[in-house]
């Protein structure tokens, strides 16, 4: 049988030390990753076509469905169609509505 090498005990610490950062780097970076994700948007159903001053609350409050608070309709609609809630969409823009 072939003898046992031995491995320094400053060479150990440092493998030791390697590794355990590495897991630490990978875990905290799966942790960042899900932290950062965006909510997932809700699938579309169907869609209107904003007329001319028209806002998202009231398509909002006109689309939701029975028994939606029209404000969870409104954060589906910003979700679904990437908007900024700041910023209102011009007209004639096609709004996806979210599925319910």
């Amino acid at each position: 049988a072939a003898p046992l090498r031995v491995v320094p005990a400053a060479r150990r610490r440092r493998l030791l030390v390697l590794v355990a950062g590495a897991v630490l780097v990978a875990a905290l970076g799966g942790l960042g990753l899900r932290a950062a994700a965006a909510p997932e948007a809700p699938a579309a159903a169907g869609h209107v076509v904003l007329a001319p001053g028209e806002t998202l609350w009231e398509v909002a409050v006109r689309t939701a469905a029975p028994g939606v608070d029209p404000r969870a309709q409104l954060r589906d609609l910003v979700l679904l169609n990437d908007l900024d809630p700041a910023v209102a969409p011009a007209a004639w823009t096609v709004v996806l509505l979210p599925a319910r």
